[in-house]
């Protein structure tokens, strides 16, 4: 009854675990991209201070590329290893399984130990390409760990088949006349083939697997690991990449118009600032023109110029309350 019961607990957290984890994955994606996003325009995410359901609006756009990029790639590794399958399948195959597992580990181990370059070395990780390390740590440590899975199995057939051959019989030799009694022989090593089948015994032992467990697991901590830094990678360069379609955009959008009653200090200098003529004392007497609305949270306006220069311009933050009124103008 416990097995069975531990059986079903296993089948969901295989189900549960992997959903859970993309979930986490892309959530974050979404928020280090909106991070990037706004820190170009000089906003750190923290002082905008987005609600959750914000949050996950802004991060919807974001988790679109990622997605349809891990969907190809996991076709392609189900393509894959369905024709590794195909080629396990069948003892007749043996020599491919091999020569396979032999390409896929060495071709582990250089990915390996490029990304372990990369970490040690930070120079080369700073001038790589996006996420070339955490992609050569992960990537090189599942197959390696795939890679010697199909040798493990070439290796356990190989054995059996060596075993089941066993050493050919020998030659009848006809029967010859006694012969006086001869000093003892020295021992004869058993042959090679009367040790066959103790590989297999060995690779197929609880300890080894047990190993494995244990291995499979630092890999999978070492996919992880790798997964949200690539994502790190990735949202960092796409927000920045959508910061700067912002940018180019901000004169396509509709104006913001700022009607306040008291002055603004330190405005941009590509904002015009006008003063309007006013009978009442508590009046919109100020008016600036030339804004587009970055965005609006929590009681506050986020507002930057229409053209957008990185490294002079300022995004100018007021209150988003009776003392000021804003008017729109279609871009």
């Amino acid at each position: 009854m416990d097995g069975r019961i531990w059986a079903r607990l296993w089948t969901v957290a295989n189900v549960i675990a992997p959903t859970t984890a993309l979930t986490t994955l892309l959530f974050y994606f979404g928020y280090v991209a909106t991070t990037a996003r706004f820190r170009y325009f000089g906003v750190y995410l923290d002082m905008v201070d987005l609600s959750l359901q914000e949050m996950l609006l802004y991060g919807v756009e974001v988790v679109y590329p990622p997605l349809i990029v891990l969907a190809v790639i996991s076709l392609l590794v189900i393509a894959a290893h369905t024709t590794v399958r195909w080629t396990v399948s069948s003892p007749d195959r043996d020599a491919i399984t091999g020569w396979v597992g032999l390409f896929t580990v060495l071709l582990g181990l250089l990915a390996f130990t490029r990304g372990v370059v990369g970490l040690l070395v930070p120079r080369v990780a700073r001038t790589e390409t996006i996420a070339t390390t955490p992609v050569c740590l992960g990537c090189g440590a599942l197959a390696i760990a795939y890679g010697l899975g199909l040798l493990r199995t070439f290796a356990i057939r190989w054995d059996r088949r060596r075993a089941a051959i066993g050493d050919p019989p020998a030659d009848p030799v006809p029967a010859a006349p006694p012969a006086p009694p001869a000093p003892p022989a020295p021992p004869v090593p058993p042959s090679p083939a009367a040790h066959s089948g103790e590989l297999a015994d060995w690779l197929e032992s609880p300890a080894v697997r047990r190993i494995s467990r244990y291995a499979l697991a630092w890999v999978a901590v070492i996919v992880v690991a790798g997964s949200f830094w690539t994502a790190n990678s990735f949202a960092a360069a796409y927000g920045r990449g959508r910061a700067l379609d912002d940018a180019a955009s901000l004169e396509h959008r509709p104006e913001v118009v700022l009607y306040t009653k008291e002055p603004l200090r330190d405005v941009p200098a590509a904002v015009e600032q006008t003063e309007v003529a006013a009978a009442e004392k508590d009046s919109y007497r100020f008016r600036y023109r030339g804004l587009r609305l970055l965005v609006e949270s929590n009681g506050r306006l986020f507002l930057v110029p229409a053209r957008w220069i990185a490294g002079s311009s300022e995004t100018l933050v007021v209150p988003y309350d009776d003392s000021v009124r804003i008017g729109l103008i279609a871009g």
